[in-house]
Formats: C-alpha cells, sequence, structure tokens
C-alpha cells in the first residue's frame, strides 16, 4: 500500500525538459507557484484531477508521474 505520493524527481525533470518554470505550470494549472512547490517536496498530495492535469500538460503518464514506470510514455 502507498501512503504517500512523492514523485518530485519525474516531475521536476518533466517540467524543465518541457522548458516550464515552476511559476508557469502553476499558472497553467490554476495553483499558487507554493501549492506547486509543495507537490513536488513531497509536502503536498495532489488530487486526482491534478495528477492528470500535470501529466497532460507535461506530456507523460500518471504511472511515470508516480515512478511506477521509467518510460515518461
Amino acid at each position: 500500500m502507498i501512503d504517500r505520493v512523492h514523485f518530485s524527481d519525474p516531475i521536476t525533470r518533466s517540467q524543465k525538459k518541457r522548458g516550464f518554470s515552476q511559476k508557469e505550470l502553476a499558472e497553467i494549472l490554476h495553483i499558487t507557484p507554493r501549492a506547486y512547490q509543495y507537490y513536488e517536496q513531497g509536502k503536498r498530495e495532489a488530487p486526482y484531477d491534478r495528477l492528470i492535469a500535470i501529466a497532460q500538460e507535461l506530456d507523460v503518464s500518471i504511472d511515470y508521474l508516480l515512478g511506477l514506470k521509467d518510460d515518461p510514455k
């Protein structure tokens, strides 16, 4: 059982690969930059709808963000 979803490495890699700053991605997701930073740092869990939006914006699978797969697609 997974207690806490911590996806800092995949989300950070994907964000940088796509050329987004934290602030830009937060604006796209309609959240504050601090909320986005908390997702990256594992201080806050992203709700499912936000997780889907992050995966879509970064063009990666949710499995990749969650660390279940090594391949972003």
